[in-house]
């Protein structure tokens, strides 16, 4: 039928060409959608002088837009004797939907300077052409003046320009002046929530379209599963769609948004599963999966698999399959990677090329990652971050703080994941002052009511030492939320005030604040240090109570807090019910019973887990050294030290070193020792060299040991431990001239040993002690009472002493 339609409509167009009527054959073959056969009667049309009517003007104008030749279109305006609005119109629109923007405002201007009104299509082609905020507020200005602010389309428009320039407030504000109740609008306001960050306004806004009513298509659900990250919330939707059939089809959007939505919240099973159920998935579809991969392997497999069905892999797909490689031991899948987008043209995408160089952060090679950052054209914010995050997190704090200061001097504004990662840098360098520095920027760059900037600062002050900054600005935060007391509960166990972060928790309790998992695995930790097995047991009863037991995080603490405590019977019950294949809760159980002296049950645990297909790691590695230090099973020591890595890849580290060397020092292999740190491959750390002193003055080898002495402190001058070993080892050996010489030493340097401490807790109430303390308000009872039962231990028979505590006076 269309073919017959087509053949009467060129026999028409022949007999307009016959009797010289070129303005209606080129009409007629406008409406055929013939370029070729358009351009050839244009061309005709020229050479016969006929005059241009507007509607004529606005078809050829139309024709030529569509195909890109916008000289031939924008010499036809000019040629049209009185071109209306209509007219304006068609070449407004093809330089709009060729991203053109420029022209679309000149235009906008040259129409307005002929006295034409602009109409509803010529605002929605300018706000589509709005790229930047100024721009914007043109196109909302000359909406209001018109009249035509309230149109659903270029309401949604304008609140998709404002959002993207990030000013929520105007978008907010164009809103709300919007007086019709339309689904497009509101999805829109959505978006623009989601895009800035503001997620709990976005789910606000979508709870407002269920109140009012209005309907719930899959736009609007795309956008606000974008907008959450509790799964029972996104359950919800799911259900919905499901029963209003709109992932069924070619919904694509929504299932890749409900896919992405599993993957954020660590359902990734289910991820896999609403991937599996989409008709016709797409490369974002693909991406998605790719991004729900259990481990990198399993994502290349499935970039592989996209790539071989055809599908043209974008900077997306690509940014999350090298977002996915954890380390060192997949760089060669990254170099692949990254030899692709070489070939494909796409290292001229910056964020292609920030994942490149976050890659090479994560393997070590910084050097790799510069010189991507270098050879890159155009850089953004997160080029920088993921640059100086790379730096930090490979421990290169001057080449971070170089980069930083470069930032600066390239006129680039940090922004507040810039600032977190400097934070970290400083924090590492125990540097106070320079988070002072830092802490002064954020204030200036307006960034001081930012929940994860505050929650930065407490952690960078903590580690700095600065643990009466971290409270101060804890104390002048107006409102509290979990993650401020996560932050400053954790910084108060990092600095050792383990009071603090139990008497933190209970005053959130008391203000009914909201607490979360995290808050939990933190004072179960403090409960851990303190040995405080009933407070421990009663913050895990507060953990079911709460809903949070079955948190892996919470699991581990649990199991490590009652193991601390020297509850092995305890630490089992947890143990029975933690979650499948929580690989830290089966760590801290080994290392439990490594530290109860446990030995066969630490054997007895590897080998189930090994039985099970659980794969261990370095933790595992040292829970199971640990119990052959303990139990003097060199060989075995040695067995796994060299198998940990061939059998299972784990790489061993100075503290595994360091359990090797503490066992043959038990057992007076101190040369077999110093054989075994010569061998490493890692330079040896502090650590490692006190072992061998201690092991060296247990053993009396005064050679050896002044050597492990030296080296200990060449690497840490103060370190009293190293005084005291060596001045004990030369006493030992009669050598009282080295002692003396050594104790003078001590004093030229201001060196003392640390006091001992000690606390109990009576009534509920701790009691901290200091070795040699004379200011605690009980001490002269508390030294009484250490004395009258010391007294009755020594009248005791021998059978009944267990042993005969000396004090001082």
């Amino acid at each position: 039928m269309k073919r017959l339609s087509n053949s009467s409509s060129l026999h028409s167009l022949k007999n307009l060409l016959l009797q010289n009527l070129y303005p209606q054959a080129l009409k007629s073959s406008i409406s055929l959608h013939n370029p070729l056969l358009t351009d050839t009667l244009y061309a005709l049309f020229l050479q016969s002088g006929f005059i241009l009517d507007p509607f004529l003007s606005t078809s050829l104008i139309t024709h030529f837009s569509l195909s890109g030749d916008f000289s031939r279109a924008t010499q036809l305006l000019r040629d049209t004797p009185q071109p209306d609005t209509v007219v304006y119109n068609s070449l407004i629109s093809g330089f709009a939907r060729f991203s053109r923007f420029d022209p679309v405002f000149e235009l906008f201007n040259g129409l307005r300077q002929l006295g034409l009104n602009p109409d509803v299509y010529t605002l929605s082609s300018l706000i589509k052409a709005c790229d930047d905020l100024e721009r914007n507020e043109i196109a909302h200005g000359v909406s209001i003046k018109m009249g035509l602010v309230s149109g659903v389309f270029l309401v949604s428009g304008l609140v998709e320009n404002y959002s993207k320039s990030g000013c929520v407030n105007g978008a907010e504000k164009c809103f709300e002046e919007c007086l019709v109740l339309d689904s497009v609008v509101w999805t829109a306001m959505i978006n623009g929530f989601v895009w800035n960050g503001l997620f709990d306004k976005g789910r606000e806004i979508f709870m407002g379209m269920r109140g009012l009513g209005l309907e719930l298509n899959e736009f609007s659900l795309t956008s606000v599963l974008g907008a959450l990250f509790e799964v029972k919330e996104g359950e919800q939707i799911h259900g919905f769609s499901l029963k209003m059939g709109f992932l069924r089809g070619c919904s694509t959007h929504l299932n890749n948004a409900m896919m992405n939505l599993y993957s954020r919240c660590g359902r990734k099973s289910d991820a896999v599963k609403v991937f599996d159920e989409i008709p016709q998935p797409d490369v974002v579809s693909w991406t998605g999966r790719i991004g729900s991969a259990y481990d990198a392997v399993e994502a290349f497999e499935n970039f592989e698999i996209c790539r071989s069905r055809g599908y043209e892999v974008n900077e997306y797909t690509l940014s999350n399959v090298l977002s996915v490689i954890p380390g060192p031991k997949l760089l060669n899948l990254g170099k692949q990677i990254h030899a692709l987008c070489y070939k494909a043209g796409h290292l001229l995408v910056v964020s292609v090329c920030n994942a490149i160089i976050s890659m090479y952060g994560k393997c070590g090679l910084m050097g790799f990652a510069k010189c991507v950052f270098d050879e890159m054209i155009c850089r953004d914010s997160v080029s920088w971050n993921s640059l100086i995050a790379g730096y930090s997190e490979n421990g290169i704090f001057c080449e971070a703080i170089e980069m930083f200061s470069q930032m600066h001097d390239f006129l680039i504004q940090p922004n507040k994941y810039t600032l977190a990662s400097i934070l970290d840098v400083v924090s590492n360098s125990c540097s106070t002052n320079q988070s002072m520095q830092i802490h002064c920027l954020i204030i200036k760059l307006g960034f001081e009511s930012d929940d994860s900037m505050l929650s930065s600062l407490i952690t960078s002050y903590g580690k700095c030492n600065g643990i009466d900054e971290s409270k101060r600005v804890f104390a002048e935060i107006d409102e509290l939320n979990v993650l401020l007391l996560n932050a400053m509960a954790s910084t108060f166990v990092h600095s050792n005030y383990h009071f603090d972060a139990l008497k933190l928790f209970q005053e959130a309790q008391s203000l009914s604040l909201e607490i979360d998992s995290v808050i939990f695995s933190i004072v179960l930790k403090a409960c851990g240090v303190l040995t405080d097995l009933e407070l421990g047991r009663t913050i895990h009863c507060l953990a079911f109570k709460f809903g949070v037991d079955h948190d892996i995080f919470v699991e581990t603490a649990a199991i490590d807090a009652y193991c601390k405590c020297g509850s092995i019977a305890d630490a089992e019950k947890a143990f029975r019910v933690i979650s499948k294949d929580n690989l830290a809760a089966w760590n801290a159980m080994l290392t439990g019973y490594a530290q109860r002296g446990c030995f066969h049950e630490v054997f007895d645990l590897f080998m189930k887990m090994l039985e099970l297909g659980m794969k261990p790691d370095e933790i595992t590695y040292l829970g199971v050294l640990s119990s052959c230090c303990h139990a003097g099973l060199v060989n075995e020591a040695q067995s796994h030290l060299n198998s940990m890595f061939e059998f299972h890849g784990v790489i061993p580290c100075l503290e595994h070193y360091a359990c090797v060397v503490d066992v043959l020092g038990r057992v007076g292999l101190v040369e077999e020792a110093k054989r075994i740190i010569g061998q490493m491959p890692i330079c040896p750390d502090a650590q490692i060299w006190q072992i061998l002193l201690s092991a060296c003055n247990i053993h009396g080898n005064v050679e050896l040991g002044k050597v492990a002495a030296r080296e200990l402190l060449q690497l840490q001058p103060e370190n009293d431990s190293a005084y005291i070993l060596l001045s004990n080892l030369y006493a030992s050996a009669g050598m009282w001239n080295a002692v003396g010489s050594l104790r003078k030493e001590m004093k030229q340097r201001i060196i003392y040993k640390e006091p001992g401490s000690s606390w109990i807790q009576v009534r509920g109430s701790i009691r901290y002690f200091i070795a040699g303390e004379a200011l605690h308000p009980d001490s002269k009872e508390v030294c009484m009472m250490l004395r009258n039962l010391s007294k009755q231990m020594i009248l005791l028979p021998d059978s009944e002493q267990d042993s005969v505590i000396s004090l001082d006076p």
